[in-house]
């Protein structure tokens, strides 16, 4: 994540203090398996000034990224696949064990069954920052970065068809309310839930303010008329988070 960090030269006399404020890069390491994705992601982030690609691989082998990671220290794994499988959940967790503390973005152009339910496990044990794509949803390079910054923050972002495949299965307040909600809905309630306003979340989705606010009151009139008291922004954002799993959903809350 980035962090200013100010250095001062001490003057001599006649001399006037200098001070110097550098920015801590994010350190990104890609492991991508299309060759030509690999590059690109290499290309447009080498022009943005927030972060640095310090590797780049095309394979998922644990062990030996593990240990090249190790060495190069980055803050965020970018991991690219093209058929998200159970089996590549196994070596994610594999990963994760080795390496609790680095945040990781998946990218996947396809998903099994099996995958999204090893995913949605995953994603319950996960402590550090993730977010979990698929590769047609990211339009911009202003995209990807800011998920990347997020995921360095310790934020946890999920695509909308990945999040249909990880809301809990029942009758639930939280998974009913979720089922009405548009594909474009689900993404502003998820960056809703990440703390951003709708100005940013407009920025991020290159969409105007007003597209924003529409989709925010659409997702208000799902509501449960039963919830008018609460503050339908909280409401939405809590509802959100326990069919995500990210917070308990006791039906004593849901009351």
């Amino acid at each position: 994540m980035q962090r200013g960090i100010v250095d001062i030269v001490s003057p001599g006399e006649g001399q006037v203090v200098e001070v110097v404020t550098k920015v801590k890069k994010t350190r990104l390491y890609i492991m991508e398996e299309q060759e030509i994705l690999r590059e690109a992601y290499k290309a447009f982030f080498s022009f943005e000034p927030g972060i640095e690609v310090v590797g780049l691989s095309d394979s998922l082998e644990p062990d030996t990224l593990a240990s090249t990671v190790a060495t190069l220290k980055p803050d965020v794994l970018l991991i690219g696949t093209k058929v998200l499988q159970a089996s590549f959940i196994d070596k994610l967790e594999t990963l994760r064990e080795k390496l609790p503390r680095v945040g990781i973005v998946l990218l996947s152009a396809l998903y099994d069954v099996k995958g999204i339910k090893r995913l949605r496990a995953f994603a319950k044990k996960s402590g550090t920052g993730c977010a979990y794509l698929f590769k047609h949803s990211v339009d911009t390079i202003s995209q990807m970065t800011q998920v990347v910054m997020a995921v360095a923050q310790g934020r946890v972002i999920l695509d909308p068809v990945v999040m249909e495949g990880l809301i809990e299965s029942g009758e639930s307040k939280a998974a009913s309310f979720l089922k009405e909600l548009s594909p474009r809905e689900l993404e502003v309630l998820n960056w809703m839930a990440k703390g951003f306003k709708n100005q940013a979340i407009a920025d991020i989705l290159c969409v105007d303010g007003k597209t924003v606010e529409r989709h925010i009151n659409s997702i208000y009139s799902k509501l449960s008329p039963t919830s008018e008291s609460k503050h339908p922004r909280v409401n939405a954002i809590t509802l959100y988070l326990k069919a995500t799993g990210q917070l308990p959903s006791d039906e004593m809350a849901e009351d």
